[in-house]
């Protein structure tokens, strides 16, 4: 492995940085919400439109950068996404936080397109995989810290002052972005497939497939599935542990994996080779899952779901990786496809759980849509042969 490229860590923490008021409000809204005289339907529809709103900006995103071709878009999109951090601190209506909301979900299509094409645009095309594993990496470690601290600050200092502190402090991503441009011909370099082509439509079902799963259903049912399993709380070496808190922290590991594995997982890939890495990875996926289901052992369960997080991880490094390679469009596709996955995940999960099924129904849907995912991938390692 070698150091990432300057353009890729400057964005990375850039993003990282704008991204600290979004992950702040799924972490103190679900508690603070009644002092700011929300209901709780309203803070689901806060905590999802950006999603849906991604659905038709993804790909206004990059026609802008290609068709209008600038470094201020980025530049605009991260100042926005300050901007919005602010809101959400002073504006504490549901209207100002819903148009703040809209806001950054516009403001992220832009950034992440930028981000992806960095990675990819940066070195050589043999390393690919790397650098998006060091831009989810470094973006996921720094995240990781910030929402930490800024929970610590609101316990201290309060919701307002924790968010418009936090809106300051991502000014700095503005400048970030400026470096991580420079020198570097994003966009206006002519790539070798910008349009869809073989294997891209291919791409683009792994990637629902992928935020179906792994961000959608088993992230947001997790919880409800320890529950069912262990009930409120269970004993390890004497002590009682809490269902909520295992669960925080089997979600921690996630975060503790993006950040930390991703560039090592991202290389690894590389050296095996990107498309076949993809199919090898639905297929595990798909086989710990089921597992869980008919294995629900605590001693097995956290080892399983930690591979389950590994597999997850590397695949959304890899399918970045892919559609990099294919052009910006592809990667708008991507993008837009597994935030349609997130959007409509929880949905079917807790759907699920409502119809009255077992919950372990939730991890064989699941692990049967990795196995599909898995021989639908099989045309991307024939794609890449021919």
């Amino acid at each position: 492995m070698k150091l990432p490229p300057l353009p890729v860590f400057y964005i990375s923490t850039g993003l990282s940085l704008v991204t600290l008021g979004d992950s702040l409000l799924y972490t103190i809204l679900p508690s603070y919400y009644p002092f700011l005289g929300l209901a709780p339907l309203q803070v689901g529809i806060i905590l999802s439109v950006n999603r849906w709103i991604r659905l038709a900006t993804n790909h206004m995103a990059e026609y802008c950068y290609r068709r209008y071709s600038s470094d201020l878009w980025l530049l605009l999109a991260f100042f926005m996404g300050s901007v919005v951090t602010a809101m959400y601190g002073i504006g504490k209506m549901f209207l100002v936080l819903l148009i703040a909301r809209i806001l950054w979900g516009i403001s992220f299509s832009f950034i992440r397109q930028a981000a992806v094409m960095t990675a990819v645009e940066s070195g050589p095309e043999a390393h690919i995989g790397e650098r998006v594993g060091y831009y989810r990496g470094i973006s996921g470690t720094w995240h990781t810290l910030g929402v930490f601290i800024g929970g610590l600050c609101h316990d201290v200092f309060g919701f307002t002052f924790t968010l418009v502190g936090l809106s300051i402090l991502s000014l700095v991503a503005v400048p970030l972005g400026a470096l991580s441009q420079k020198g570097l011909k994003l966009i206006k370099k002519p790539l070798t497939n910008d349009v869809p082509g073989k294997g891209d439509a291919t791409v683009i079902c792994c990637g629902f497939a992928v935020g179906l799963i792994g961000g959608g259903m088993i992230m947001s049912t997790l919880g409800l599935f320890l529950r069912e399993q262990m009930g409120e709380s269970f004993l390890i070496a004497g002590y009682s542990i809490g269902v909520v808190t295992l669960t925080g922290i089997i979600l921690g590991l996630r975060w503790f994996i993006d950040g930390i594995g991703s560039p090592v997982l991202g290389a690894i890939a590389d050296r095996i080779g990107r498309e076949r890495s993809t199919t090898i990875l639905f297929f595990l996926g798909a086989v710990t899952l089921i597992v869980i289901a008919l294995y629900p052992k605590l001693t097995l369960l956290i080892p399983l779901i930690v591979l389950f997080f590994i597999c997850g991880t590397t695949l959304y490094t890899l399918l970045s990786a892919l559609a990099g390679e294919r052009g910006a469009r592809s990667i708008a596709s991507l993008a837009t496809a597994m935030d349609f996955g997130l959007a409509i995940g929880p949905l079917i999960g807790w759907g699920i759980a409502q119809a009255g099924l077992p919950l372990s129904f939730i991890f064989i849907s699941s692990g049967s849509i990795y196995v599909a995912s898995a021989v639908i991938s099989l045309r991307i390692v024939l794609s890449h042969k021919s």
